[in-house]
């Protein structure tokens, strides 16, 4: 049993386990068509694992975080596109818990596996209209949008509106109401269809937006909807979005260090003569693959650390306080980091056969660089703000 594992995740095992061979067959034709598999897609809604997150009250599992983060980085060695998707949309749905009920009902009603897509960060504007507030703009990375009849996104209020009220909103909107612009086109992570969505003067009712203060503390008045489920809504956002990411990441390193070691066994010297195994049999070899593995495992001891935390949050019933919130943000972004590292030093001894399109290590590779420049996990932000928490520095 690893550091993510506990008794709830034999409730979800069957499901992930029978995903991942579709998920694998998918891989290329999501990679190829830079956006996740349908089929992929359909099996993570069929076999219930697009609602781990979604709140019980709406047909969801009301799963945990840490249970969330374990089909994340099992799914990742099998398809980290469909992973990726199945990790943000999640969020997603995990999200949504801090909205009205009117909001999840409409969501919820006719689709209970459902994935929501979207983007946190706050990329566009909006002002205050009879009955709601009208949006606009441009949001980029809008990972799973080909997928998802719901999407979640965060704007700020228009500098030229006057009206009283919040200054950044998250609301939720229907896709068909938006513009996606196929804008995706990178190193890695290719799969994911993490494409730009635009937003023309388009009217967002009441009862579908929320202050992003409270929201993302897990502070919203309809967190207490949910009964003694209240707790698992309070942990803050991004925290609990940056858990996610680096359990989605913990998986590539994961099946990186899996794939190393599976060629490396009876990968032959070509230029001394000796025939196979004769790289396992070097000592900076072996030293390049325990240095991983060490790596790795560090990683997950963090990503299970703040997964512990969640579970405190939960059963304490109360947002965490912003000491607690700079340590997890650091976990995650520390675990990502080393991820990286590893995947860096093994593909750096993989020798010239990675280097090929169709090889696995060098799609491990791609992701995993592009994977850790999400902002979410970004090491200088994380640091300083771990820093200034246990120095007692005020933020600026």
């Amino acid at each position: 049993m690893n550091a993510l594992e506990t008794q709830e995740m034999s409730a979800y095992q069957a499901a992930i386990e029978s995903v991942l061979p579709i998920l694998t067959a998918n891989r290329a034709a999501s990679e190829a068509g830079r956006s996740a598999a349908v089929e992929s897609i359909t099996a993570l809604r069929d076999q219930g694992l697009a609602r781990l997150m979604t709140p019980s009250r709406n047909g969801g599992q009301g799963a945990s975080i840490r249970a969330q983060v374990h089909a994340c980085a099992e799914t990742a060695r099998a398809c980290p596109a469909s992973s990726w998707v199945m990790m943000v949309c999640g969020a997603h749905n995990w999200i949504s818990g801090g909205f009205s009920e009117q909001c999840r009902e409409e969501m919820f009603g006719s689709d209970q596996d459902l994935l929501i897509a979207g983007t946190l960060a706050g990329q566009g504007k909006f002002r205050k209209a009879d009955g709601g507030w009208r949006v606009s703009g441009r949001w980029q990375y809008c990972s799973g949008v080909d997928h998802s009849p719901w999407l979640l996104i965060g704007s700020f209020r228009d500098p030229e509106d006057t009206a009283k009220g919040p200054n950044s909103l998250h609301v939720m909107l229907p896709r068909d109401e938006v513009e996606v612009d196929d804008t995706w086109h990178t190193l890695g992570m290719r799969g994911s269809g993490s494409k730009d969505v635009v937003l023309d003067d388009v009217f967002i009712p009441e009862y579908r937006a929320e202050a992003t203060g409270k929201l993302f503390n897990g502070s919203s008045p309809h967190v207490l909807d949910h009964g003694e489920d209240c707790g698992i809504y309070m942990a803050p956002a991004m925290c609990s979005l940056s858990t996610q990411l680096a359990g989605c990441i913990l998986g590539m390193a994961r099946e990186m260090l899996s794939l190393y070691v599976e060629k490396t066994r009876v990968r032959a010297d070509i230029y001394s003569g000796k025939g196979s195994g004769a790289k396992a049999r070097m000592g900076t070899v072996q030293s390049r693959v325990a240095e991983a593995y060490g790596e790795i495992t560090a990683a997950e001891l963090m990503i299970g650390r703040n997964c512990d935390m969640f579970d405190a949050i939960a059963a304490a019933k109360a947002p965490a306080d912003m000491t607690a919130q700079a340590q997890m943000r650091w976990h995650s972004a520390y675990a990502a980091g080393l991820c990286r590292s590893a995947v860096e030093r093994l593909y750096a001894g993989a020798g010239a056969h990675a280097a090929y399109n169709d090889s696995p290590m060098q799609q491990c590779f791609r992701d995993v660089i592009m994977a850790t420049h999400h902002a979410a996990v970004d090491l200088d932000g994380g640091s300083e703000v771990q820093g200034m928490a246990m120095l007692g520095v005020e933020p600026g």
